[in-house]
């Protein structure tokens, strides 16, 4: 029995070499006439390069083959889809792809490059996308990576005519990874999409840099956005860890998250946008070591945003801290370490790095700074502790508040 084990592994040995032999370069325009020709003359692992020119689309790719601009473009012709991938294992690599058709409804809306449900583990990477409706599109697939594309949507048609710069549709253990999406309707949207990770992408000037909805346990890491309505936005999904991004300069929201539950925001950079967070009923949430700075709120939360673990941020110079509505105060700190706040009023008399009293974002000291900002120079002044006081002892002028019963005293670094 070992004998025979061991002669089947020789065998397969030696036919080996003679596998990889098989594998063959062929070249649009030499091997055959068409682009379309010279893909279906292909053999399971080989190359289909595409030469400089203009090549027609759109194609279909059925076999494990990659296909590879040498400097070609491959134009859709403003029909349909421009490179539809049907095989698994099919990689589609150092392309430009324009003029897809205008259809965005329907299971297949046009775009420059769409991965069916049997395109396993298919590859798209090191692409240039114009011109598209939307740009990729992966239905339904598992293992698919769509790596450093670059791609520009139609930024000249109003934002609803435009599709999706990278969209992913019930799929899963998907890699979308250094990817630029500018001009898009979302740079990258994922609807239904579990356990895959999306990092290191930038994305600009669009309606959101990132649009989640009822995925679950997703990692949203190292992406850029920047210049849009909103930055990320995370809705009716579970389970999201989002850490290590930048949202800056977005013109309502940095991250948002909606009906979000049992996610973990970490570590983020949320600076001069509109709202650095903004939490509306979500719960069970943890949200830390994020940096909130000069944003005109810092977080905005809204109604039924419960349970959730706001802990060791800060929150520096932002026009307006908090914005809280709420039919009672929401307390955090009780049992773990507050956040740092650059309009704390206050002393730390015992050294322990904690504020003697409790940061209210409705105190008289946070709204006086909000309203007059010069009033920021009397930060620690005995005036403004003993107006603080007296403002305290009027519980009649309270309104609802967010109040962090540990503020920390220094800036928080993780």
């Amino acid at each position: 029995m070992q004998a025979l084990v061991i002669g089947f592994s020789v065998l397969a040995t030696l036919l080996l070499p003679s596998a990889a032999a098989r594998a063959e370069t062929l070249r649009a325009g030499v091997t055959a006439p068409t682009l379309q020709a010279t893909i279906d003359l292909s053999g399971e692992g080989d190359i289909v390069e595409v030469p400089p020119g203009t090549w027609k689309g759109p194609i279909v790719i059925r076999k494990r083959i990659t296909l590879r601009g040498t400097g070609g473009a491959i134009d859709g012709g403003g029909e349909g889809t421009t490179i539809v991938v049907e095989a698994a294992g099919a990689v589609v690599e150092k392309l430009e792809v324009l003029a897809s058709g205008s259809d965005l409804s329907g299971l297949q809306p046009d775009s420059c490059i769409f991965l069916r449900a049997t395109a396993v583990e298919a590859i798209v990477r090191d692409n240039r996308l114009h011109d598209c409706s939307f740009g990729i599109w992966v239905h339904a697939s598992e293992a698919a990576q769509i790596l450093r594309n670059d791609i520009t949507g139609r930024s000249e048609l109003r934002t609803t005519d435009r599709g999706n710069g990278i969209q992913l549709f019930d799929a899963s253990n998907l890699v979308v990874g250094e990817n630029v999406v500018r001009g898009a309707r979302d740079g990258i949207y994922i609807s239904a999409t579990d356990d895959s990770l999306i990092r290191g992408n930038i994305v600009e000037d669009q309606r959101y840099g990132v649009h989640y909805m009822f995925s679950y346990r997703n990692t949203l890491r190292g992406n850029t956005s920047r210049r849009n309505v909103g930055g990320f936005a995370l809705m009716e999904s579970r389970e999201l860890i989002v850490e290590d991004n930048i949202a800056e300069e977005n013109e309502r929201t940095g991250i948002l998250f909606r009906d979000a539950e049992d996610c973990f925001i970490r570590n983020n950079q949320l600076i001069r946008n509109g709202q650095g967070l903004f939490f509306f009923s979500s719960v069970d949430n943890t949200i830390e070591y994020n940096h909130l700075f000069h944003n005109e709120v810092g977080a905005k939360i809204w109604a039924g945003s419960l349970r959730n673990r706001i802990s060791l941020n800060a929150f520096v110079g932002n026009r307006q801290q908090i914005f809280y509505v709420g039919t009672k105060d929401l307390v955090l700190s009780e049992d773990y370490p507050g956040n740092y706040w650059s309009d704390y009023i206050g002393w730390d008399q015992d050294g322990d790095g904690i504020g003697d009293r409790p940061y209210e974002t409705e105190s008289f000291s946070s709204t006086l700074v909000y309203r007059y900002p010069a009033a920021s120079m009397l930060l620690h002044s005995p005036a403004l502790e003993m107006l603080t006081y007296m403002q305290e002892r009027l519980p009649i002028l309270k309104v609802p508040t967010v109040v962090d019963r540990r503020p920390q005293m220094s800036d928080i670094k993780r």
